[in-house]
């Protein structure tokens, strides 16, 4: 259920859900105009207005929460109707690239799935057709010492069925486990406070670090590296949680690989130094 906070000054409204309103919280400060306005909820949400009222102005933290939740909005991609289908694109993939600490500590973490996975779905693929063609372009060339085998066996119309079918169809699959698994691990730290859909977000932007792949054969390590960056500022600052927490977020699927490794590396080496012992016993 939502509230919708309407500055009396300039019309500017939000939409912001009612568990984010502190209870008692009555003030706010317009992101557009800066003036600070006694807000309620709009008539159609009339049922939804707080009761409780609280002090007013001596409130300053429940203010400044209610104004960190209205500052909060959409990508450029998600306003490519008023920038541009190409100022949108190319604002969005900037910010991300080389100011992901500002981009996601201003957006918005609700709206739905639809905008964030149309951009991810379209960086992302056009990120892996263009690492396809460079994988093309070694085989082909016979940088390779097997390429010539390996390449005869793709005809053209394999080629196009993987990058238009397969890629895109495996990203989107991709992009929604790697954000539930990300999400549960910010949740077993209490890092995940804002929803999945926070996550997705921050998973699906991130897409625009395939960029890198432009730069031949090393592009996508660096796109790959870059986007680990980005994912780790941006979830941070999306879930307004630490560095730490994200951190080991990230590192329990490290963790627990290395505890199952060295549970079947222990056991088989003691058995095969027992082998080899016995073996010189003879």
């Amino acid at each position: 259920m939502t509230v919708e906070l309407v500055c009396p000054y300039c019309r500017f409204s939000k939409k912001v859900p009612k568990e984010k309103i502190p209870v008692g919280a009555r003030w706010a400060t317009c992101p557009r105009c800066g003036q600070r306005f006694e807000f309620s909820a709009s008539e159609k949400d009339i049922d939804l207005t707080i009761e409780e009222t609280g002090p007013g102005p001596e409130s300053p933290g429940k203010e400044e929460k209610i104004e960190k939740v209205l500052q909060r909005k959409g990508s450029p991609w998600e306003s490519r109707s008023n920038l541009g289908l190409w100022h949108g694109i190319y604002d969005t993939f900037k910010a991300v690239l080389f100011s992901p600490q500002v981009f996601f500590s201003s957006l918005s973490f609700e709206g739905g799935l639809g905008e964030p996975l149309a951009f991810g779905l379209l960086v992302g693929s056009l990120g892996r057709m263009v690492g396809v063609f460079w994988q093309f372009l070694i085989l082909s060339s016979g940088l390779l010492a097997f390429s010539q085998s390996v390449f005869s066996h793709f005809t053209m119309g394999l080629i196009f069925f993987i990058v238009i079918v397969i890629i895109p169809f495996f990203l989107i699959l991709s992009m929604f486990i790697y954000s539930g698994i990300l999400h549960l691990l910010l949740l077993i730290v209490s890092g995940g406070k804002n929803r999945f859909e926070a996550t997705f977000r921050v998973v699906s932007y991130s897409q625009a670090a395939r960029a890198w792949v432009l730069i031949p054969f090393i592009g996508g390590w660096i796109g790959g590296i870059w986007q680990l960056v980005v994912q780790t500022i941006g979830l941070r600052e999306i879930h307004e949680t630490s560095y730490l927490r994200v951190i080991i977020a990230f590192l329990i699927p490290v963790a627990l690989l290395f505890l199952v490794t060295m549970a079947v590396l222990i056991p088989l080496f003691i058995y095969v130094n027992r082998h080899w012992i016995g073996l010189l016993h003879l």
